[in-house]
């Protein structure tokens, strides 16, 4: 494979034969009892975790949860189908996809409906950081779909396979589509799942690359049935480019919404300094909570005219887009 002018040799004597890998990444050949109930055991402790992390802010265990948890495995195991032509492989692979995924939302409503909420959803940085995605997190998550493409084909460089785990989520950000589910934030919910696809398509788009590139496809040919694989593979491939090609279009609107949000808050912050200005008020922080914006302002005495403030304020952002003054030690004003 080629990158940036030089070739990466993944077809050396570290390269893992095709059967082996087919071993890690299909849940349903060769010791299926075992792989399965290791995938499911491990997806619903996974699935806890990161629920149990995502409601408490809990960093380490949100981490600990990407560490543990198994759904890379099906994800890559449809990449790995595409390329060789398994009927078999895909078919499996997409239903313990399909599976996992229901099962780790539902787990996720489940603790948000049974867990007390230590702050709100709509300022938990466990969940807003996993609601509003951009065409740079599917970019970052193809590049992280590489590493751990390629980890996956060699024998000396799985190491590095708990490292991707944390850099892609996926569990967590599921468990983020559950508990704001269940707590009726269906928007924050759509955009938590679609952070979920584009991580997903960026692992299926980064193995489908690597897979080929080792050339698996090859020890698949000789199969009985090439035609029949030919097809698959074809179907598959589709399917992928499909898929992210029907990611970008949200995935576009979501980047710039995210451009537009950042330029209303930095219009607001500004608006309220020239408003406070030589007042003897100072303001505190402005900033974006779910779909209202919060100006914090303390001083002491009456503030300026909040007319004024309303006036320039509604110049620079959509009256549609709630605004909140919010006048220390509470005094609450909507402009």
């Amino acid at each position: 494979m080629s990158l940036l002018g030089r070739t990466i040799d993944v077809g050396s004597t570290y390269r893992k034969p095709l059967a082996e890998l087919e071993d890690d990444l299909f849940l349903n050949t060769g010791d299926r009892r075992a792989k399965q109930t290791k995938f499911w055991a491990l997806l619903v402790l996974a699935s806890l975790i990161a629920a149990g992390g995502v409601i408490g802010n809990s960093t380490p265990a949100v981490i600990g949860a990407m560490i543990v948890a198994p759904l890379g495995t099906p994800i890559y195991g449809v990449a790995l189908a595409a390329v060789i032509g398994s009927h078999k492989g895909m078919r499996g692979a997409l239903l313990f996809l399909v599976g996992g995924i229901m099962l780790n939302i539902a787990l996720g409503a489940l603790c948000g409906l049974v867990f007390v909420e230590r702050m709100p959803l709509t300022v938990n940085p466990q969940v807003t950081g996993r609601t509003a995605p951009t065409v740079l997190d599917l970019a970052v998550a193809i590049f992280t779909g590489f590493a751990g493409s390629f980890a996956l084909t060699r024998k000396d460089v799985s190491d590095i396979l708990a490292g991707v785990a944390i850099a892609i989520s996926l569990v967590p950000v599921l468990a983020v589509v559950g508990i704001t589910l269940g707590a009726g934030q269906f928007s924050m919910a759509l955009g938590a799942f679609l952070l979920f696809l584009a991580n997903a398509a960026a692992i299926l788009i980064a193995g489908t690359v690597v897979f080929g590139a080792a050339k698996y496809y090859q020890e698949a040919r000789n199969a009985a049935g090439e035609e029949g694989a030919r097809a698959v593979r074809n179907r598959g491939r589709a399917f992928i480019v499909i898929l992210v090609l029907v990611l970008l279009i949200p995935l576009g609107y979501s980047s710039w919404r995210t451009v537009q949000n950042e330029r209303w808050q930095t219009s607001i912050q500004s608006d309220a300094e020239n408003w406070l200005s030589g007042s003897g008020w100072r303001l505190n922080y402005v900033e974006r909570r779910g779909d209202t914006y919060v100006v914090n302002v303390v001083g002491d005495g009456t503030s300026p005219p909040v007319a004024r403030l309303k006036s320039a304020v509604r110049a620079d952002v959509p009256a549609s887009v709630p605004v909140l003054l919010v006048r220390e030690p509470g005094a609450f004003t909507s402009l």
